[in-house]
């Protein structure tokens, strides 16, 4: 795995990904927040997630690696299985609503989730979620690597 940083935060994503997503968002996953969080990345993620280009492969098997930064009090107490779904349930299809990356998450067939801790900085949300995926290929490893500079 390598490790990349953009300034001095960590930051990588799947090799190979057809699409990556990086964006200031705390994940909130105990029952009373869960729907307004799913809300939240929804309205985020969503000029991402309506990209044209990934209608060929929303229908797909697909490998999604998620990447929270967390604060250290959420590092300790959030389990990291909440995490995945919480954002796995936020990117599928849900009725009437046209932001989605896939239709159900049986379609997710390797999920790569890590969770780290993120820096405090007083008054400020340091919190992020990063989201990548390909179409999922045996061959292929689930990698992190450094993203590639345009």
């Amino acid at each position: 795995m390598t490790i990349g940083r953009t300034g001095s935060k960590l930051f990588l994503e799947l090799e190979d990904s057809f699409g990556t997503f990086d964006d200031l968002v705390t994940i909130k996953t105990r029952g009373e927040h869960r729907k307004e969080i799913i809300e939240q990345i929804r309205g985020n993620i969503g000029s991402w997630m309506n990209n044209p280009d990934f209608e060929s492969v929303r229908s797909s098997s697909l490998d999604l690696a998620i990447i929270a930064r967390v604060s250290p009090r959420r590092m300790k107490n959030q389990d990291i299985d909440n995490i995945a779904k919480v954002v796995m349930d936020a990117l599928k299809k849900s009725e009437g609503d046209p932001r989605f990356l896939f239709y159900d998450d049986r379609q997710v067939v390797r999920l790569l989730v890590w969770k780290l801790e993120e820096a405090k900085c007083a008054g400020y949300n340091t919190d992020t979620l990063t989201i990548s995926f390909r179409v999922h290929d045996n061959r292929k490893q689930m990698t992190l690597v450094e993203p590639k500079v345009m």
